[in-house]
């Protein structure tokens, strides 16, 4: 009897620690990190798959990610074509996934044509090759849709409530802390979105370009005025008549401000601003310089790197 007892307390035993065991999490691009990272414990593992300055636009997994991904106990996805190059990795992996894609109720944008938009309400949908991996492979709802979702203060909130789910139904044991660290990530986030607010406001009439169309929820979210991007497709240098046309409209419009990309060569820029009196700013979509922190610390170096730029 003593004996079954001392078998039944052993298993008992191996079952708790398993259920409180460091967890191995994996995320596709820098911002998912920033989400998830605060609803970790410390013995936790988080990896980003996406290198630091690398572009999303054509990035290829290696064997070492490989090996992140079939070793994870959550894999945390985008779920557009922004990291459609996780798509077939996933197909074998039988482990938790949120797909930030998926979750009710997210903000949806429909994709823009690059160049420069006359419909400066950005309430129109087109249909254009962004560059993106295996698009011709996705639904033709997501073809025409945004997929820089993480830009979207709201769509954040949801993403770090389904991943706090996930890891509850991981870990029982750490539901009760979960559950606290994941009210405390929403309230911050809620706090740090009025000081975006305030600070974003005064600029709400000034006019801009951007390298390419990866900022619309982030532009919906404050009221901004983007007049169009220099590139169609990230991976392709304007044609001349795209170029003239691009500092037509900046003359016009008196443009201040062209926002380049730490993920392309500042060269591109050249041809459109050669002559033309106009600053030149940075604004970073994905926001990782190699050490993850926290979505409010992501989010408020993009609005402190949009502001600086018009003073």
């Amino acid at each position: 009897m003593r004996s079954a007892i001392r078998i039944f307390i052993l298993s008992l035993s191996l079952l708790v620690a398993n259920q409180v065991q460091a967890l191995n999490v994996v995320v596709s691009i820098p911002p998912l990190a920033a989400m998830v990272m605060p609803l970790l414990d410390e013995d936790d593992e988080l990896h980003v798959l996406l290198s630091p300055g690398a572009s999303p636009h054509g990035f290829q997994l290696k064997p070492s990610h490989m090996r992140q991904i079939q070793n994870a106990d959550i894999v945390v996805s985008v779920g557009t074509g922004i990291d459609a190059w996780l798509l077939r990795a996933l197909r074998n992996y039988d482990g938790s996934q949120v797909v930030m894609r998926q979750q009710p109720g997210l903000v949806l944008l429909p994709k823009r044509d690059g160049g420069i938009w006359q419909d400066l309400d950005h309430d129109h949908a087109h249909e254009h090759d962004h560059g993106h991996a295996e698009d011709e492979a996705k639904p033709l709802e997501d073809i025409r849709t945004d997929g820089h979702i993480w830009l979207s203060y709201q769509n954040a909130r949801l993403l770090i409530q389904e991943f706090s789910q996930q890891l509850q139904a991981l870990q029982p044991l750490r539901q009760g802390a979960i559950v606290a660290r994941e009210q405390a990530t929403l309230d911050s986030l809620n706090e740090a979105h009025q000081a975006w607010w305030l600070k974003m406001e005064p600029y709400q009439a000034q006019r801009f370009v951007v390298m390419h169309d990866a900022y619309q929820y982030f532009e919906q979210s404050f009221g901004l005025q983007a007049l169009g991007t220099i590139h169609v497709n990230p991976e392709v240098p304007p044609s001349m008549r795209a170029v003239q046309d691009l500092r037509e409209l900046i003359r016009g419009q008196k443009v201040k401000c062209i926002f380049k990309e730490p993920q392309f060569p500042e060269s591109r820029l050249a041809p459109v601003l050669q002559g033309l009196e106009v600053s030149i700013g940075t604004l970073d979509p994905l926001g990782f310089d190699g050490k993850v922190q926290p979505y409010e610390a992501f989010y408020d170096r993009l609005v402190s790197d949009f502001t600086a730029c018009f003073q």
